[in-house]
């Protein structure tokens, strides 16, 4: 397994030299938002939703390749019952800033992926407000964050809210026999 460094640097590369206009922590988001809210959207659509997201005409195949990579690996993440699910933000040689801004991105695509993932049902409380506090949490402006130690504990303490957040979410609307049947009866994001 590639570590979230490496990820995050080849991911970048990758939509960079598409010229696409998201960065991988929206792009992860993003897949994660769509599989939490339990959709499994054919290739086709996969393809054209991504290239929206990207503000491009097509994906190139190394990058969608890349990016179901991804996809595959965020679901196993959060079906995992050890809980290892993790965001892939910037790593912590970027600054504080840069920090916050991935974070930032990374819930503007969650949100982006959880309403093209087209959550039915009822929605759990519990859900519902954490989908609330995303949403406060990818409207930060990481020009006025200052760093400091107090500010990258907090930032380190929402990075976690978040991760627990969306595992709480993926429970609850997707529920893993949902997937299960997904799996067996529709297509897949392969």
């Amino acid at each position: 397994m590639t570590s979230p460094a490496n990820q995050f640097e080849s991911l970048a590369n990758a939509i960079l030299a598409a010229s696409g206009t998201t960065d991988p922590s929206e792009l992860h988001g993003f897949a994660c938002g769509v599989v939490t809210a339990g959709a499994r959207p054919d290739r086709q659509r996969w393809e054209k939703e991504l290239a929206e997201l990207m503000q491009l005409d097509a994906i190139p195949a190394d990058l969608k390749r890349d990016f179901l990579q991804l996809a595959d690996e965020s679901l196993r993440q959060l079906r995992d019952s050890n809980f290892d699910f993790q965001l892939l933000l910037a790593d912590d040689d970027t600054g504080l800033p840069a920090k916050t801004a991935t974070l930032g991105n990374w819930c503007q695509g969650f949100l982006l992926g959880f309403g093209v993932g087209d959550f039915k049902g009822e929605m759990p409380a519990t859900s519902r407000e954490a989908l609330e506090d995303i949403g406060r949490i990818a409207q930060v402006d990481p020009g006025e964050v200052e760093a400091s130690d107090e500010a990258e504990n907090q930032l380190l303490q929402v990075q976690e809210y978040v991760r627990v957040a969306v595992m709480n979410i993926f429970t609850e609307c997707s529920g893993d026999s949902k997937i299960a049947d997904d799996n067996k009866n529709g297509p897949t994001l392969h």
